[in-house]
């Protein structure tokens, strides 16, 4: 046993955990309202001494009433509303001392160093102050307390402890109304309702249910051992808390991994000190270590010498935060923690597996307005590990390029940010030059959006063209989504919309090097319950009733005709895609036809008109990008799973995942990568690159992205060669001494006549047939001459996938 684990073992751990006597003394007539006791909680203080409560720090979501505090590990940006107050706040001189350089605020505020009242740049090494309407209005606190040039003071303590009010435990529906739908009298996910704080103990089943929209923490023996995802497992030995809105920004602000957690009746107490950033560095060692013995006894192919120099350094660093507070200092019991559990955390990444035959995708909304800052942006996508990047290149209506076609159709040619410039040429030629892939992110039948100008360029233009939702008929003039708030949509059956739709991604694929053409939106607006659905214009009512004879806005949920109105939206979309699919196809090069997607298909299919598994069917679609929401690994499994099991061989699945948007930990994200691998994924695509941390782009890098790969899209035959020769390389490599008896000879030899069939001219398709038949074969057999289970597995889904790709690439041919 180390000197650490000595340490942490005897009663160091236990001396932390006491707190300061001031505390405990002073909890005692603590008030059931959520509130700060004795040691004060993070806030701010303005130059003119006003003080202000920090009620979330780096919220994924910053909820009504609330003061957040957004950090640069939060991303570059806080992505907040136009609604709200922010101040931008740069290092000043130490002590939690920072010089406001922008105010901006609803009222019209704007000085200084700030864009607009929300989603301001978070400077490096600083801060941003923001504000949200709702409750006492925190937004007035930076309205009339803080001003550009004055120096405010953050002060976020080491040690604090906090007391809220639990809602319910276990709920169900008769024990928690409030989780209940009323629209539907079952059960919310999890059953939480909104703005509920709830405990799920193992009486509630092996998971909480939950679903993305809210934060929850892992309890074990009163101690925080995980953070972040929803739909978490309940330990045996403990409770998953889980919050909905502000109450989930409370757990994240203030349910630190190591912090004690105290439950009495109702109340909720959690107590952090220096002991908590020591136990939370403690967590992060053990599990590095495991991971690392696990790929040392299973021969997998992991970086080993990087994983022990950063253990040692963690080793390290963790006796000396010991130190620090045999001795009272607080502060760097805190700052030497934080830096054993960094090392931790790239001793833990250096464990993970890397593949060498994978889609890495990324989305990226473009906001850079000229080359150097296009460069800047591609660079960092390579330098983590990505293969392909989907650039938004028709959004909200607007081309990002000067389209002739828009401008033949009479509507604005560009989006106005990159006027008198073309930044798709130059992502497109700055991609291949670092040898990504770019593929166009293309809107569909969304066109507009209330927050960003209304109807949008082409129903300003062609009003006739919008989908109607039931509520809005007779409305006269385009109308936005009910369900899909302040969002309008074109009628995918209405000829023109199509048409001008198929002319702008003929302009795309036609005028530009594109690897792929990436459709999203390629759906009706959400359309249950009934009065949202869609689309009742005139000429879609029109087509119904002569096919069918009666009108659709006739029919109701529970008519015969309600059937055949759902199975006609879907064929509008469906042979959408079927045109765009010949409009790719007459291309005079390779370009893949890409779909985001929604996994689950009584929503897709019921709710949204998108048969996405008719599209794999009819073979008119080559990757699907199923955006799996959830923030638990456990539900990208079973998202990708279900796109797996509903697909046949011509189609490529890619599980999108949502980290960096729901601003999980970098090890969530880790994780929901591997769990995509795992359950047969082709590749995985991280939404989006815009909310993209530092940490989590470093996690990418030096974890399940640190070697190189190639993507199946375009050049499947190539990317699958490269794959199997990287694995008969490892075969007599790092793999061999788990590989029993002659098997490892016999393995590489297979693998070798795999990569020459794949290496022969193939006019018609014997040598991929012949290739793909050997893979399946080596997929069943290889896992069974080796005795170390994480191997076998790792065979199983290597050649799995690469057999899955040789067979996307002859069905493609």
């Amino acid at each position: 046993m180390s000197r650490t684990r000595q340490l942490i073992s005897m009663a160091a751990v236990l001396c932390l955990a006491a707190g300061p006597a001031a505390i405990s003394a002073a909890a005692s007539d603590a008030p059931d309202a959520p509130h700060l006791v004795a040691a004060d909680g993070p806030h701010v203080v303005a130059a003119d001494g006003a003080e202000r409560a920090i009620d979330a720090i780096d919220p994924g979501g910053r909820g009504d009433g609330v003061m957040a505090l957004y950090t640069p590990d939060f991303g570059p940006s806080t992505r907040t509303n136009a609604w709200g107050a922010e101040a931008v706040l740069e290092p000043s001189g130490g002590g939690g001392q920072f010089l406001v350089t922008g105010v901006c605020t609803v009222w019209g505020q704007q000085d200084g160093q700030c864009g607009g009242p929300g989603d301001n740049a978070i400077p490096e090494g600083g801060y941003v102050l923001s504000a949200s309407p709702g409750g006492d209005d925190p937004r007035t606190f930076i309205r009339d307390h803080v001003a550009v040039g004055d120096v405010v003071t953050v002060d976020l303590p080491i040690e604090r402890e906090v007391v809220t009010t639990l809602d319910v435990t276990d709920p169900t529906a008769a024990t928690n109304p409030d989780g209940v739908d009323p629209s539907t009298g079952e059960c919310f996910p999890g059953c939480r309702g909104a703005e509920q704080l709830v405990r799920y103990t193992p009486e509630s089943g092996a998971s909480t249910g939950t679903n993305q929209f809210g934060y929850e923490v892992t309890v074990i023996d009163g101690r925080v051992v995980q953070r972040g995802g929803s739909d978490n497992a309940i330990p045996a030995g403990g409770y998953v808390l889980s919050g909905h809105g502000t109450r989930g920004n409370w757990l994240a602000t203030h349910a630190e991994v190591g912090a004690r957690v105290e439950i009495d009746g109702p109340q909720l107490r959690i107590i952090v000190d220096a002991g908590s950033y020591v136990f939370g560095a403690q967590l992060a060692i053990d599990r590095a270590e495991e991971s690392l013995g696990v790929a040392r006894e299973a021969c997998l192919a992991v970086d080993t010498a990087a994983a022990e120099h950063e253990l040692s350094d963690a080793d390290d660093a963790l006796a000396a935060a010991l130190d620090a507070v045999d001795t009272g200092d607080q502060q760097g019991a805190v700052d030497l923690a934080g830096q054993a559990l960094a090392s931790a955390d790239r001793a833990w990444y250096a464990t993970r597996a890397s593949r060498p035959l994978e889609t890495r995708g990324i989305w990226v909304r473009p906001q850079e307005e000229n080359a150097d800052a296009i460069r800047g942006a591609l660079d960092e996508i390579a330098d983590a590990g990505f293969t392909t990047v989907y650039l938004e290149t028709f959004y909200q209506g607007y081309t990002i390029f000067p389209s002739a076609t828009a401008e033949k159709y009479g509507v604005t040619p560009q989006r106005p940010q990159f006027a008198d410039f073309d930044p798709l040429a130059v992502w497109v030629d700055e991609a291949h030059a670092r040898d990504l892939e770019l593929h166009a992110w293309v809107h569909s039948f969304f066109v507009g959006s209330e927050a960003t100008g209304g109807p949008g360029p082409i129903l300003d233009v062609y009003p006739e063209w919008a989908g109607v939702e039931r509520r809005h008929v007779g409305a006269g003039e385009p109308r936005p989504s009910t369900a899909e708030a302040g969002y309008y949509f074109v009628d995918p059956a209405i000829p023109g919309a199509r048409s001008y739709l198929h002319d702008v991604f003929g302009e795309i694929v036609d005028g530009y090097d594109v690897d792929g053409l990436h459709l999203d939106y390629i759906r009706y607006p959400i359309s249950l319950p009934l009065e949202s659905s869609f689309s009742y214009s005139d000429h879609s009512r029109a087509q119904f009733d002569a096919e069918f004879g009666v009108d659709p806005l006739e029919l109701d949920l529970d008519s015969d005709g309600w059937e055949d109105w759902t199975a006609w939206r879907q064929r509008q979309v469906t042979s959408f895609v079927t045109e765009t699919h010949a409009r790719v196809r007459a291309a005079e090069r390779d370009v893949v036809l890409s779909a985001a997607v929604f996994p689950d298909r009584f929503d897709a299919e019921q709710r949204k008109a998108q048969n996405w598994a008719g599209w794999s069917e009819q073979g008119i679609i080559d990757v699907l990008a199923g955006m799996s929401f959830g923030g638990s690994p456990r539900q990208t499994a079973v998202d990708t799973e279900t796109m797996l099991e509903a697909t046949s061989a011509s189609t490529l699945i890619v599980t999108g995942t949502y980290a960096p948007y729901s601003s999980l930990p970098p090890e969530t994200m880790i994780e929901q990568i591997e769990a995509a691998r795992s359950a047969g994924a082709h590749g995985v695509a991280l939404f989006a690159y815009n909310q993209l941390t530092i940490r989590q782009a470093a996690a990418a890098a030096q974890a399940s992205f640190r070697d190189r790969s190639s993507s199946a899209g375009r050049n499947p035959v190539d990317a699958a060669t490269v794959g199997v020769a990287d694995l008969a390389e490892r075969v007599s490599g790092v793999h061999a001494r788990c590989i029993t008896g002659s098997s490892e000879r016999a393995l590489r030899a297979r693998l070798n006549e795999v990569i020459d069939s794949l290496s022969q001219p193939d006019g018609d398709g014997t040598g991929l047939r012949r290739a793909e038949a050997g893979l399946r074969r080596l997929a069943d057999w290889a896992p069974e001459r080796t005795g170390a289970a994480p191997l076998s597995h790792q065979l199983r889904e290597e050649l799995g996938r690469a057999a899955d790709v040789v067979a996307y690439a002859r069905l493609r041919r």
